[in-house]
């Protein structure tokens, strides 16, 4: 850090250093120069030995201060100083001309400084403008005035100036100086650089033929080369014609050294007494030279200025065209009668038109007609008002097409504030707007049904909740959420999916159409809203319909859907008054309705929000309940039907909350699968299970065999995590066919993949499966061929109501049949009585499960019943 400020500070003074030394290498420069120039004109054209008629230090001195700034006087007043040392001048003397010589050029620089206002006075060195070189000229005319008063009366004060030529030598002096800076300050600014475009192609034969003929014409004029051929005609306005040829093709450079090149010629020649102001040095001072090249030099100035002014416009006027022209944007001119004078390229790319086909027509030719008068009339008060208006309008162009363009209408107006017409310009935005609607519609439309989407939704929803408040009406949402539908997609494809959603909203649309608002939230939610709804049957009444409509199997490409919706109503403001909190209430409704059963409809009620903090509640102290051993597993045994030994059991896990109790399954497992501890809990049923099958298999039966139960979301995990499985299985030293996988049929359905990839693995590890649940599902053939089951499990229903003539009795026996046929074994649930028990035994059942037997008991329990030694056929 220390090192780069030190290094940083020896930048900074180094380049002080630089910025003093260059500074003082310019002042001596200048001093130098000023003094060799000095003292020529000093010793060749000083009159009557006390000063010069003509000075150009003077223009040397301004235009060094122009360029470098006021830092430079020093060098100045050296020069002054060492030029009148050189000739000879008293100290008084000398003193004086550096006082009043070295004032001069400061006071012409304050004044350029005070008449721009500070905004700087080298702003004018480039010369660029008519206004600098008028505002040079005031302050040389005011600076020359003060420098010459000082220096004449300061020489009359110590009688260097006789009081008889006082008056004409202030005259003189300030002619001269004037002259100096009029003909010289220009010169050495313009020539600080050099110009362009000289030496270049054809320019060098007319750079050489400019430069030497307007030497040749000063010689001529001014040091009388060819006289005795030409003198007769020789005359001093041959230099007018240069001055005019410089300021013409060669500009501000060209003129400056026309005059500069000729006043030297002119000077050489009265030193002389030759030429054509040869006579004048002696008889008047060479005030008829001052005069005609301060003439020539300032009609040449101006000469230049004019040019470069119309040459600037012409720049201009030709930029104007070619925008015109090139122009993206299209233009039209209307004289003040509002008829079409003139039309850019623009215009007829865009509307169609040539300019033959408008021009003299009034721009009411592009009118689509879908403005109103009431448009036009503001529009036109705007023009009258302001001069201008801009804005959006649609026009037609030559073929009928419809355009949006945004045009902006500006008014010409002549000398005398007469309107002349008005210019218009205007581009097609329709592609733009056409992109900004899709845009739009892209945030606030669902692509796929072109339905509103949740954000715009949420929006209307907003509207119409403090619509109603204002208006004291009542509003029902009713959120709409599709069941099995992931099913469907996932079993049919995406594009079936996309199909499915399709039709739904053709449904809901039809049905919805002037009721409310319809639109879809997410994958396969959607919301309605009734704006007004002032008895709740309506809503009740459309929720059925709805029901009714989407219950209709679907047909999809060959393929049969079948469909039904779980739906939730809240109402505003009865029981929410803003979006969320509306929102959170429907949904809450529409979840009790998932749960109780679907197809079916809920409105909110105060308990759904007292559920849903109990399930909050739980959900979060399930988190916890492994780590505190809060879970435990109970084990209902599976009889062999044949003989009534306890041949297997299933493993069925219980939550022992610390503050409500027992909790079954079926309240806590939907948690774990929402949450995702199903996969921790499932992790640590499989071990418990596998510590309780190594000791029953160690102390009762060497074949024991115990289930557990595997839910769908188990399966989306990576079926490569089951081998950890059977890795714990061989260090407690148990075979794959210890455990038995149980699944139900939604599983196979849902992630059908996931499942033969899984079930594939631990068929070749040895670990069965049984399919529980049979006969509520589709109960598929494929399925059981397919996943390669080796135990089918009746569900209870079918078991409860058996009698010898039931038609249950008929479907078990058929189950049975199949089952045996395709090499599986049964197990039957729900056996309460002895006469299920036998009529199972009769029809020929493997395996039977139920409270008969036994509930599901802790682990100490259940092997009492094996200490037992317990028998079920014998107890009957």
């Amino acid at each position: 850090m220390l090192a780069s400020i030190k290094q940083q500070i020896t930048l900074t003074l180094r380049q002080q250093l630089l910025n003093r030394w260059t500074g003082l290498g310019c002042m001596g420069l200048l001093a130098l120069t000023y003094a060799a120039l000095a003292s020529v004109i000093i010793e060749n054209f000083a009159a009557q030995g006390n000063f010069s008629p003509i000075w150009p230090p003077s223009g040397l001195a301004l235009a060094a201060l122009l360029a470098g700034g006021y830092r430079l006087w020093p060098g100045i007043a050296l020069g002054v100083f060492m030029a009148n040392y050189l000739a000879g001048k008293s100290l008084e003397a000398n003193l004086i001309f550096v006082i009043g010589n070295t004032c001069e050029p400061l006071i012409a620089v304050w004044i350029l400084n005070w008449q721009l206002k500070g905004a700087g006075y080298q702003n004018i060195a480039g010369l660029e403008r008519p206004g600098d070189y008028l505002r040079l000229g005031l302050a040389a005319i005011l600076s020359i005035t003060i420098g010459t008063i000082l220096c004449v009366i300061g020489l009359y004060l110590i009688d260097e100036l006789s009081p008889r030529v006082l008056t004409f030598s202030m005259l003189l002096w300030w002619i001269a100086n004037l002259l100096g800076i009029v003909i010289f300050t220009p010169f050495f600014l313009t020539w600080r650089k050099l110009p362009e475009g000289w030496l270049e192609g054809s320019r060098i034969l007319e750079t050489a033929a400019f430069t030497g003929l307007t030497f040749l014409a000063g010689q001529i004029v001014f040091l009388e080369w060819f006289h005795q051929e030409l003198g007769f005609i020789a005359r001093g306005y041959w230099i007018i014609v240069f001055a005019t040829w410089g300021a013409i093709r060669f500009g501000r450079h060209g003129i400056t050294l026309v005059i500069t090149m000729t006043f030297i010629q002119a000077m050489i020649g009265a030193a002389q007494g030759t030429g054509f102001f040869g006579r004048d040095l002696q008889e008047s001072g060479l005030i008829n030279m001052q005069l005609a090249f301060l003439v020539i030099a300032v009609i040449g100035l101006l000469l230049t200025l004019i040019i470069y002014e119309l040459r600037k416009s012409q720049a201009d006027m030709k930029l104007a065209a070619l925008v015109y022209q090139r122009s993206s944007e299209a233009m039209m001119v209307t004289d003040a009668n509002k008829c079409i004078i003139s039309v850019n390229p623009a215009f007829t790319d865009v509307t169609g038109y040539q300019p033959d086909e408008v021009i003299g027509k009034n721009p009411k030719i592009l009118s689509a007609g879908l403005n109103s008068k009431e448009f036009y009339r503001t529009m036109w008060q705007s023009i009258s008002t302001t001069g201008k208006w801009q804005g959006e309008i649609q026009n037609r162009r030559k073929n009928g097409e419809l355009f949006t363009e945004i045009l902006s209408i500006n008014t010409i107006y002549g000398p005398d504030g007469a309107i002349q017409g008005w210019v218009g310009l205007f581009s097609d935005i329709s592609e733009k707007k056409r992109k900004e609607e899709l845009i739009w519609k892209q945030a606030n439309y669902d692509m796929l049904t072109e339905l509103p989407n949740r954000r715009m939704i949420y929006d209307c929803l907003h509207e119409e909740i403090k619509r109603c408040q204002r208006d004291n009406r009542q509003l029902a949402l009713i959120l709409i959420n599709l069941d099995r539908f992931r099913e469907v997609n996932d079993t049919l494809g995406h594009l079936y999916g996309d199909q499915l959603l399709r039709e739904v909203t053709r449904r809901l649309a039809v049905f919805t159409q002037g009721k409310g608002m319809l639109g879809r939230l997410g994958s396969d939610e959607f919301a309605l809203i009734l704006s007004d709804v002032n008895e709740i049957g309506r809503a009740g009444y459309c929720v059925n319909s709805i029901l009714e409509q989407l219950a209709i199997p679907y047909h999809l490409d060959g393929e049969i859907a079948y469909l039904t919706a779980s739906i939730g109503v809240a109402l505003c403001p009865e029981d929410a008054g803003d979006v969320v909190s509306l929102l959170k209430c429907a949904d809450q409704a529409m979840y009790t309705a998932k749960r109780e059963g679907k197809n079916c409809f809920f409105y909110y009620t105060p308990s759904m929000q007292e559920a849903a903090n109990t399930r909050m509640r739980l959900a979060n102290d399930l988190r916890y309940a492994v780590q505190r051993n809060e879970l435990v597993v109970h084990y209902q045994p599976i009889i062999d039907l044949a003989d009534g030994s306890i041949r297997k059991a299933e493993a069925l896990i219980r939550w022992q909350h610390p503050g409500i109790g027992l909790i079954s399954p079926d309240n806590f497992i939907p948690i774990a699968e929402e949450t995702g501890l199903i996969i921790e809990i499932g992790e640590w049923v499989f071990r418990q299970a596998a510590a309780q099958v190594q000791l029953c298999r160690a102390r009762y039966n060497p074949e024991f065999q115990i289930s557990v139960n595997k839910s769908p979301f188990q399966f989306k995990v990576d079926p490569a995590r089951c081998h950890s499985w059977f890795e714990y299985l061989r260090q407690l030293g148990l075979p794959g066919e210890s455990i038995v996988i149980e699944i139900t049929e939604s599983s196979l359905m849902e992630a059908k993949n996931n499942v033969c990839d899984y079930l594939l693995m631990l068929r070749d590890d040895g670990m069965q499966v049984a399919l529980d649940d049979f006969g509520t599902g589709y109960s598929s053939l494929a399925y059981l061929k397919k996943f390669d089951i080796d135990y089918i499990k009746i569900d209870k229903s079918f078991v409860q109501n058996l009698s010898p003539d039931s038609d249950d009795l008929t479907l078990c026996e058929a189950m049975i049949v199949m089952a045996h046929k395709l090499n599986l074994s049964v197990v039957a649930e729900g056996i309460e009585t002895w006469a299920q028990f036998e009529l199972l035994q009769q029809i020929g059942c493997d395996f039977g499960q139920g409270y008969l037997f036994s509930k599901p008991v802790p682990a100490n329990e259940f092997n009492q019943l094996f200490e037992k030694d317990t028998v079920f056929l014998l107890v009957s």
